[in-house]
């Protein structure tokens, strides 16, 4: 294969550790993998399978780190869920000015709000009904019960919200 940089040598295959800036961290060593390199301009083509396992790899790595999140890694995480900066705000229940602001490291992300990052991440998986806009504000005298039941099968319990009326 022709380097599709200068497109002057055939490009060469090393199996190396690969420093995998493109994920927007500047912390990601790929171990082993095979890289492409072309002799003549130093371009590098790492060959990297199964890329949305990777970035969920590196997304519960980032969940189980004892430091605080660097802004970066909000970035990362942010992304990594499919959300936009607005529906990040929207989900987490503040501004989008503040979701700038903690990208951007003007602003440390709170501590709750890191724990609720790293949780949403936790569980492992994309999550659509989080815009739960008005829950805070429902009436506290509605009475509801939660009905949870195994599925048919037996394989999982579904639960289900249901007015007491």
């Amino acid at each position: 294969m022709r380097c599709p940089v200068c497109e002057r040598a055939e490009l060469a295959e090393q199996v190396q550790n690969y420093h995998y800036r493109e994920c927007g961290l500047d912390n990601v060593i790929l171990a082993e993998i095979t890289v492409r390199s072309c002799p003549e301009c130093g371009s590098l083509a790492p060959i990297i399978p199964r890329m949305e396992a990777l970035h969920d790899c590196i997304a519960h790595a980032l969940v189980k780190k004892a430091e605080r999140l660097t802004p970066a890694e909000i970035v990362f995480l942010r992304k990594s869920l499919g959300w936009s900066g607005t529906d990040f705000a929207d989900n987490l229940q503040c501004d989008k000015s503040q979701v700038s602001k903690w990208e951007n490291g003007r602003v440390v992300m709170s501590k709750q709000n890191e724990l609720l990052l790293r949780e949403i991440i936790a569980r492992g998986k994309k999550i659509t009904d989080y815009r739960r806009t008005d829950a805070a504000r429902k009436d506290t005298k509605t009475v509801v019960s939660l009905f949870v039941k195994m599925d048919e099968a037996g394989l999982q319990w579904t639960d289900e919200w249901r007015d007491a009326a």
